[in-house]
């Protein structure tokens, strides 16, 4: 029973961040997957860590409708600031010219994210968001983080 349960929390998850599924999957699944078509790769100029970093902001705006009211002016808010956060440094990175001057703003996002996901752990620990929604953000934050690398990377080069 618990190796069908895997199964279908990975199948959730990968309908969650918009990766194939098979037919049979999307059959079973209780709910549409969350799938934003705004960001999409092809149309889109930007570079992937903005498209994803916008993926997970808006994740979160649209999982924490619905969390309870007592949660809203502190873990909730904190949640929406630093996502907003992340995204406001990744463009004055990309907008710096001087290398130490954009080496600062990547490593304010790359802090961020990390904030970003603690505070995601505390808003599961306290049910204003459940399992499943803790490990697609997960996901995002980890994909996030690690294209911000290959951009600090390419800056050192």
């Amino acid at each position: 029973m618990q190796n069908n349960d895997d199964r279908q929390i990975s199948l959730e998850i990968a309908a969650e961040v918009g990766e194939t599924l098979p037919k049979d999957a999307a059959l079973r699944s209780a709910r549409k997957p969350f799938v934003i078509h705004d960001f999409d790769t092809p149309r889109d100029k930007e570079m992937a860590v903005f498209t994803h970093a916008k993926k997970l902001s808006e994740y979160i705006f649209v999982i924490t409708e619905k969390s309870p009211k007592k949660y809203r002016w502190s873990i909730v808010s904190r949640l929406h600031n630093t996502s907003i956060d992340i995204i406001e440094n990744l463009y004055r990175a990309n907008y710096e010219r001087e290398t130490v001057n954009r080496v600062e703003f990547q490593k304010r996002s790359m802090v961020a994210l990390n904030l970003l996901d603690f505070y995601a752990e505390t808003a599961k620990c306290k049910q204003a968001i459940n399992l499943h929604q803790m490990s697609v953000i997960a996901r995002q934050i980890s994909e996030v983080k690690r294209l911000l690398t290959g951009w600090i990377k390419s800056n050192k080069k």
